[in-house]
């Protein structure tokens, strides 16, 4: 019997044991990882596509597809054993994910910049804007996507300008002139094209323009074109360098260099984090300098004296070089959409101001605007901002459809009363 239970043990010892094949974790933990960088990748890429400021092929929702293309490669090399190139890829584009992830919250809590690629511009569409050497930036010539569109010279088209005969007249100012918030046809130019017919209307709005950069138009710009008469909307753009360190009189050192990339002039249009960040980096701009951030300051409220003194010299200046061409001036007073501007906490535009301060800010030097005019000579209109409703605005200071409308049909006699009618101008409120 013993020998029984031998022969029959020693016939189990010769049989192969039934085992579960062990887990293969040198090409799992890189397919893993590759999946969750796709994964990532969808999520960036959804965002950027259903987001409101979407765009085709903007920066980000390309950033999303590369980062899915590299989950992809990444999960085929670790499935074929090459490992190492794998871990390359995977931890290549992380480092760059997590690095604009990482920014773009400090961003979110207003500490430094986030260089986490575009949403609002696309990779394949010509820029809006491009560099000059004085201005900083001005709209491309012969620009037009359907929504904005420049004249050969850069102006924002008016229509039915090139129509219309009779003595020529600028409008001249920031964003709020350029009329960013409507499309063709809808802009306040537009709508006082449409009043003045016996006028030719010229749009030298740009994004950002402050009475420096009008200093620059009005002495090299505005005659060259054959005008007779200078329509300024100004002051929003000043008040932003309130309380700016060693303000220069010229805004050089903050205001000018900010323009660079508020029109998207640096190439900052990159799907991709570190490379926006080099290409920012104070090391690696170039002959482009960066702009000083001063979100670590602490805003003020009142009224910045030098500030204004600046304000008010620009102002006579501008009188003086349009007095010397022959061209008549008319300055308009500043309106912004104070109903959303009631918060103590700085958007941005304004660095060192919180939004509940801007009104009486802007209040101020709309006065010191009236008082240059009638000093220098020059037609002056204040539209009062009870006149406007929030749906008038598409945003804190930018009017829209209806808001570029009331505001052109507010300014229409004293556009006419300067510019068509005698040499001086009537100021009005």
């Amino acid at each position: 019997m013993e020998l029984g239970v031998h022969m029959s043990m020693a016939a189990h010892a010769g049989a192969p044991l039934s085992t579960k094949p062990r887990y293969d974790f040198k090409r799992g933990f890189p397919s893993f990882f590759a999946g969750l960088l796709f994964v990532a990748g969808l999520i960036i890429l959804l965002v950027a596509h259903f987001s409101k400021d979407a765009v085709s092929f903007s920066p980000l929702f390309m950033y999303g597809v590369i980062i899915m293309g590299v989950g992809v490669v990444a999960f085929a090399l670790s499935r074929l054993s090459y490992t190492t190139a794998a871990w390359i890829m995977i931890s290549l584009m992380s480092l760059d994910l997590g690095f604009g992830l990482a920014t773009h919250a400090l961003a979110a809590m207003g500490l430094k910049n986030s260089f986490l690629p575009l949403n609002n511009v696309s990779l394949f569409a010509p820029k809006r804007f491009i560099y000059h050497p004085l201005l900083q930036a001005q709209p491309a010539p012969d620009y037009d996507d359907g929504f904005y569109a420049h004249d050969s010279k850069g102006r924002r088209i008016v229509v039915n300008a090139d129509q219309a005969r009779g003595p020529r007249i600028a409008v001249i100012g920031g964003s709020s002139t350029y009329d960013l918030g409507v499309k063709n046809g809808e802009t306040w130019p537009d709508r006082l094209q449409e009043k003045l017919t016996n006028a030719t209307i010229l749009n030298y709005g740009v994004p950002g323009y402050s009475t420096a950069e009008h200093i620059i138009q009005s002495a090299f710009y505005t005659k060259w074109d054959d005008i007779s008469c200078a329509v300024y909307y100004v002051g929003g753009n000043d008040i932003r360098n309130s309380f700016i360190p060693d303000l220069d009189p010229g805004y050089a050192k903050f205001h000018m260099l900010t323009q660079k990339d508020n029109q998207r002039i640096r190439l900052t249009a990159s799907p991709f984090s570190i490379y926006n960040f080099i290409v920012n980096s104070r090391y690696f701009s170039g002959y482009i300098p960066v702009k000083p951030d001063y979100r670590s300051l602490e805003p003020r409220s009142g009224i910045d004296q030098e500030l204004a003194g600046i304000y008010k010299r620009n102002l006579a200046n501008i009188k003086a070089l349009n007095d010397a061409q022959g061209i008549k001036t008319l300055f308009v007073a500043q309106i912004l959409n104070y109903r959303r501007l009631t918060k103590a906490h700085r958007y941005g535009w304004f660095p060192l101001v919180n939004d509940k301060d801007v009104r009486p800010i802007q209040e101020y030097f709309n006065r010191l605007l009236k008082k240059s005019a009638r000093e220098h000579g020059a037609g002056f209109i204040e539209v009062p901002y009870e006149k406007f409703e929030d749906s008038d605005f598409v945003d804190n200071g930018h009017f829209s459809a209806s808001g570029a409308i009331k505001f052109a049909n507010a300014i229409t006699g004293a556009v006419r009363s300067t510019c068509l009618g005698g040499t001086g101008g009537k100021s009005l409120k």
